[in-house]
């Protein structure tokens, strides 16, 4: 008895010196630091990892992209007055879809002319009484000279807008600023103990010199932080809330480049709107819009207010029988932000059979479920995941990203997966951005290993109202977006829905545009799963 007594003393003993020792490791994890810079990281390339390789990779050729440029006065910077735009090659006659290319050569504000590139423009072709419009592409010379190019879709008389959203001064300057400091966003955390509660201070980098709680994702290589209240655990984190914190790092010249004056100014023009004909009878029959076709930019056009794809048909389904009939027996997850929120208003407010399922969540943007059971049918919209913008609490007790959720769905010919991601992440280091798009690439790849039957849909970002918030919340954070979920997704066998580019072409001008838009929107989602 004496020796098993000793020998059970003695394994409690190491038990005790093991706890021990893994809960100084476990708390010494919650507070470690990882100090988070632009992602050109002086690691080592034997000590990268794949994902912070490829972040790196990324980041290069967007950096690349945009011009690093100084300037002492204002008067030195591109002036969207003193610039013009001609048409290269004029005709008498245009026929509908023939190319027209506009040149746009920059100047500054003392009528110098531009020697450099990097300027954010944005170009459309519009016939505002049949409801049509499309898109430009810009083609930067990086020496004040660009081309936009067009398609001319339609006949009738069409005008021709090239707006300067912002000189390239002011680019350099957002993009400088967005990839240094975290400062534009505040986020403050909420815990929990029994029928106690208090607030702390929460983000992506804190003051290392306080007590932290990390909450890690190893595999995703994805962090983020709450200092420590006392008496409280880490794992008693129930709800988060964000805002803009009005705090800027522009100088007072920097400033002046995007009062409102100076943002969205149409480039004059030497020509008149342009007539266009049609030159032949012949219908080109397109093939039904199908997931794994490139995104493409412009993508398209629209006729009055109806989106017509450039490289495949789209169809509609406006009535409910319509879209009940391609929804039946499918079970669709929708992981995004308010703009994905519009599309499940919309199924809502047409489809008066779903039934909404309480989860007893609070907040705006709270879980949403819908049921027809009789159509055995399963809608639900869930937020993508920190960080994500609400300056009411919302609780995070089943938060995941993107790829958490997708690594949770089984799949089958049944599913349907829409995402999209982008303007919560405007206000903060574009590694971010670019980390998460990869790691959801990478929870796809997963999923279409298990279920190569589930349907992916990708729908971009949208244009914003560009009234305010320029330093935080410009459409140009948008525009790298859009380059950066087009490298990220090339090649996977997915469907896109083109946000960017429709909403451009729409001339929305609003981060949430109206009903008519997102029925198109919706309709290229048919398309693609019916």
């Amino acid at each position: 008895m004496a020796v098993s007594l000793t020998r059970r003393r003695g394994a409690l003993a190491v038990a005790l010196a093991v706890l021990m020792v893994l809960s100084i490791l476990f708390h010494r994890n919650l507070i470690q630091i990882q100090r988070f810079t632009i992602p050109i990281s002086n690691t080592t390339l034997e000590n990268m990892s794949e994902i912070q390789m490829r972040v790196n990779d990324i980041f290069k050729k967007i950096d690349r992209m945009i011009p690093n440029n100084n300037f002492t006065h204002i008067d030195n910077t591109t002036s969207a007055g003193k610039s013009r735009a001609t048409i290269i090659s004029p005709k008498d006659k245009y026929c509908v879809g023939d190319n027209l290319t506009v040149r746009v050569d920059m100047f500054d504000y003392l009528g110098k002319r531009k020697t450099y590139g990097g300027d954010y423009i944005r170009a459309r072709i519009s016939t505002p009484e049949l409801g049509a419009g499309a898109s430009g592409r810009i083609e930067d010379f990086n020496n004040g000279t660009y081309h936009v190019h067009f398609t001319l879709f339609w006949k009738g008389r069409i005008n021709v807008s090239v707006l300067l959203m912002h000189p390239s001064e002011g680019v350099s300057t957002l993009w400088n600023l967005r990839n240094t400091w975290y400062g534009y966003i505040d986020n403050t955390g909420k815990f929990t103990n029994h029928n106690k509660q208090t607030e702390t201070k929460c983000g992506f980098d804190l003051n290392k010199s306080e007590e932290l709680c990390e909450y890690a994702d190893l595999r995703d290589e994805e962090y983020f932080y709450c200092v420590k209240p006392r008496n409280y655990p880490c794992g008693s984190l129930t709800e988060t809330k964000s805002w803009y914190s009005s705090r800027s790092k522009f100088t007072p010249l920097q400033a002046s480049l995007f009062e409102r004056a100076n943002v969205r100014v149409e480039i004059p023009k030497n020509f008149e709107d342009i007539n266009v004909v049609i030159c032949n009878n012949n219908t080109v029959v397109k093939e039904r819009c199908k997931i794994g076709m490139k995104l493409e930019y412009p993508s398209g056009h629209f006729m009055q207010q109806v989106w017509s794809p450039q490289a495949c048909a789209m169809s509609t389904y406006h009535s409910a029988e319509e879209l009940n009939r391609c929804m039946k027996g499918k079970f669709i997850h929708i992981f995004g932000d308010s703009t994905l929120r519009q599309w499940m208003e919309y199924f809502q407010n047409t489809l008066k059979t779903l039934t909404l399922f309480n989860l007893y969540e609070g907040g705006w943007a709270q879980q949403i479920v819908v049921l027809d059971l009789q159509r055995n049918m399963n809608i639900r919209w869930k937020r993508h995941g920190n960080p994500f913008i609400s300056s009411s609490y919302q609780s995070c007790r089943e938060d995941r990203t993107i790829p958490r959720e997708v690594d949770m769905i089984g799949g089958h010919q049944h599913t349907v997966i829409i995402l999209n991601i982008g303007v919560h992440f405007r206000a903060y280091p574009v590694h971010h951005y670019i980390r998460r798009l990869l790691n959801i690439r990478r929870a796809l790849e997963r999923l279409f290993l298990r279920s190569p039957q589930t349907k992916v849909i990708i729908k971009t970002e949208n244009t914003s109202e560009m009234d305010k918030n320029y330093e935080s919340n410009s459409d140009f954070y948008g525009y790298v977006h859009y380059f950066i979920m087009q490298s990220v997704f090339k090649d996977l066998h997915v469907g896109f829905v083109n946000g960017w580019d429709m909403t451009t072409a729409f001339d929305a001008n609003k981060i949430h545009p109206p009903a008519s838009l997102i029925q198109n929107e919706v309709d290229m989602l048919m398309t693609y799963i019916c």
